[in-house]
């Protein structure tokens, strides 16, 4: 019903979170004669209105409409209201509730009078859950309008916590940020969340699993949003939810209609839980929990149609290169055939550039024997496990794609003669580092030069030729790999660098591999690869070049991190654990830890063994063990144990010379100087140069 104009504050319920910031932005804004605030049901709309009331020096007179409203002649009590208002002598503030409910008729004639005719200094707020029919641009051009929308009515995690303590459920700050982004902030959405928590046994997990389909929010969102919304508005929305963003093109194709740009802009001002994304509104997503209920709803109704608005969306998106948008409408269409060519496609440049776990979610969409049905989709999770670090899985899928195959080879999207079918079954399979650089070079031939696939294989190339002790082979290749994957393949190399280092350590060259571990590691932090575990062999090589070089600190934070990656890797290839354990011994070497070095040489030597063809291995670990002999002899000694070798080079520690400048002096190469230098520290019990010479001027073996 249209209320008669009456004085006086509305309460408001118990629990409502005070909102001073919006309060002060409407009583302070002097020049504006209209406030609009527009927003979805339950974000306090009409509480807003009453604290502005409490708190502003104006009078407040109330209107408020309802459904009988707008199916009821009312020319008589409108004209009394009217009456009512021009007869007011000082200022006021008109507030209209539920203005969506109005005539918009009527709403007009209520603003347009107390715009025109009342005292100056009046305004007139208009509460609605859809923009008002009113001259908003001409006001909002004049400054004569103040706006309060979905984003200022929002909670913040502050204001979302005090309202979750209301509710009786105490949360962290992380869970109280992970609900705030669940609801967006959407306050009623936030209590009724909390009443549904109040009951897990796990909180902090339930979280998470916030979703607008839940049983106590999507009762309210049916309940107050649908309804708003025509038939036809309300059937468009409903089978749009399969979309994340929504425009007039991609909506025309997934409906198979015209005019759905138009549509959209009918809804946009039917519903503010239609959010515009871009300053024209030509895109719009769904509220998340909004959207959820949505979906529940085209389920519900119309299940058969799930599968077909979710393919022509894949198909849409794919015409337009949005691979992402494409697979992942393949994966929710539930259809493998499409998914797995789709992601065939593209799945070297997700499992190189950090993008694995996506393609892990994907995978799991489908069941086991969905997986094992369609080669490409079997080979994806192939690699995607080997990737992960999971072994025993990759080899499980790469025979099952093998088998596919088999099976099918006219619909494959990957014949069985595919190189990188080949490679991946080469590694698998317990081939020798013979056998891995012959794959990778057939491989290299028959791939064009332009293949995703051939960093890869001359990653696989440049190692197996290090391996097999043919350097001069393997610096070429490796550099190549590095060159053409650092922009599309950012792991692949960051690993080409690193294998590089390896080689520059064994030839002493350790400038050179310093440069080469710095710039994998910037590839790295740059791609944000920190966390893959595939970069434990490129954190292995800083550890062990920083910690040679005397850069402490960074060389510890490299080696705790490549032992962390390296763990989660689990029983990976073998040559690349022991490549990286052999490593990360070093490191521990230099850094003084005995027991984490002959810990990572023991396991480092067992998955040796299990790579044939590897002669560079030896080498390593004849070095390794002859320095932690080393080690041990003289860690008890201490400055008294100095050979005459390490006092002459001692004498030289206090001057700015670097060693290969000792080393030229005194007709040694570099190394050799490094080598008996470390051997000084290790004596003297210090972990730097500066350290070394101020333990022995203590020790009276230097001059003050």
């Amino acid at each position: 019903m249209l209320a008669e104009p009456r004085g006086g504050v509305r309460g408001w319920r118990d629990g409502y979170v005070r909102r001073m910031g919006l309060v002060r932005r409407l009583s302070e804004a002097g020049g504006a004669s209209l406030a609009v605030i527009v927003a979805p049901p339950g974000y306090g709309k009409s509480s807003l209105l009453a604290e502005w009331a409490e708190h502003d020096e104006r009078p407040f007179m109330w209107l408020g409409f309802d459904q009988a409203t707008s199916r009821r002649r009312r020319a008589q009590p409108v004209a009394t209201v009217l009456a009512t208002l021009r007869a007011q002598t000082r200022s006021f503030v008109l507030a209209l509730d539920d203005a969506h409910l109005a005539p918009p008729g009527v709403l007009r004639e209520l603003v347009g009078v107390v715009l025109e005719e009342c005292p100056e200094g009046t305004m007139v707020a208009v509460s609605s859950r859809c923009h008002p029919p009113l001259p908003l641009g001409r006001l909002r051009a004049s400054q004569a309008l103040v706006e309060v929308g979905v984003e200022d009515l929002a909670f913040r995690p502050a204001q979302a916590a005090t309202l979750i303590r209301m509710a009786g459920l105490e949360l962290d700050l992380d869970a109280v940020q992970t609900l705030v982004r669940r609801t967006e902030g959407w306050p009623t959405g936030l209590y009724l969340a909390a009443l549904c928590l109040r009951g897990k046994p796990d909180v902090s997990d339930a979280v998470a699993q916030v979703r607008g389909d839940d049983y106590v929010l999507g009762e309210y969102l049916r309940d107050e949003a649908l309804p708003g919304l025509s038939p036809a508005l309300r059937e468009f929305a409903v089978r749009t939810s399969v979309l994340d963003e929504l425009s007039g093109q991609v909506c025309d194709a997934v409906l198979q209609r015209e005019g759905s740009a138009l549509t959209l802009a009918e809804l946009e001002a039917a519903s503010p839980l239609l959010r515009p994304l871009d300053p024209a509104h030509e895109r719009h997503r769904w509220h998340t929990l909004f959207r959820d209920v949505l979906s529940a709803e085209l389920r519900r109704t119309e299940p058969q149609l799930v599968r077909s608005l979710h393919s022509r969306a894949s198909a849409w998106y794919q015409a337009g290169g949005d691979r992402d948008r494409a697979i992942d409408h393949a994966v929710s269409a539930h259809d493998p055939i499409r998914t797995g060519d789709l992601l065939w496609r593209s799945i070297v440049s997700y499992v190189t550039q950090g993008r694995n776990d996506i393609v892990q979610t994907w995978l799991a969409r489908f069941s086991q024997e969905e997986l094992a049905g369609y080669a490409p989709l079997a080979l994806c999770a192939a690699h995607s496990f080997l990737v992960a670090g999971n072994a025993a899985e990759a080899r499980h899928w790469a025979i099952t794609g093998s088998a596919a195959l088999e099976r099918d080879r006219a619909r494959s999207g990957c014949p069985s003669s595919s190189a990188s079918f080949a490679g991946i079954n080469t590694m698998l399979g317990g081939a020798g580092v013979i056998e891995m650089g012959q794959a990778a070079a057939d491989a290299c031939r028959v791939e064009p030069e332009d293949s995703p696939w051939r960093p890869i294989w001359l990653l696989l190339l440049g190692t197996a030729k290090h391996l097999a002790d043919d350097r001069k082979t393997a610096g070429p290749v490796l550099e190549t790999g590095a060159d053409i994957s650092a922009a599309t393949a950012p792991s692949v190399a960051s690993l080409c660098l690193a294998q590089a280092a390896m080689m520059a350590i064994e030839e002493g060259e350790w400038d050179t591999a310093t440069e080469l571990t710095d710039r994998a590691a910037q590839i790295i932090e740059d791609r944000g690869l920190t966390d893959y575990p595939i970069c434990a062999f490129a954190f292995a090589a800083a550890a062990a070049t920083r910690a040679h070089q005397g850069r402490i600190d960074e060389a510890k934070r490299d080696l705790r991190r490549g032992v962390d990656l390296l763990a989660a890797l689990g029983d990976f290839l073998p040559w690349y654990g022991a490549e990286t354990r052999i490593l990360l011994a070093h490191a521990s070497l230099w850094l003084a830890d005995l027991i984490g070095a002959r810990t990572l040489l023991a396991e480092a030597s067992r998955l040796a063994r299990r790579t044939s063809g590897a002669v560079v291995f030896a080498r390593w670990f004849d070095d390794a063990w002859s320095h932690m002999d080393s080690l041990a002899e003289t860690s008890l000694g201490g400055p008294s144990s100095l050979t005459i070798a390490e006092l002459r080079i001692l004498r030289f520690l206090p001057s700015h010379r670097s060693f290969r400048e000792i080393a030229e002096q005194l007709g040694v190469s570099a190394n050799t100087v490094k080598t008996q230098a470390h051997a000084v520290y290790r004596k003297l019990g210090a972990a730097s140069r500066s350290e070394a010479v101020a333990r022995a001027v203590e020790a009276g073996l230097l001059g003050q």
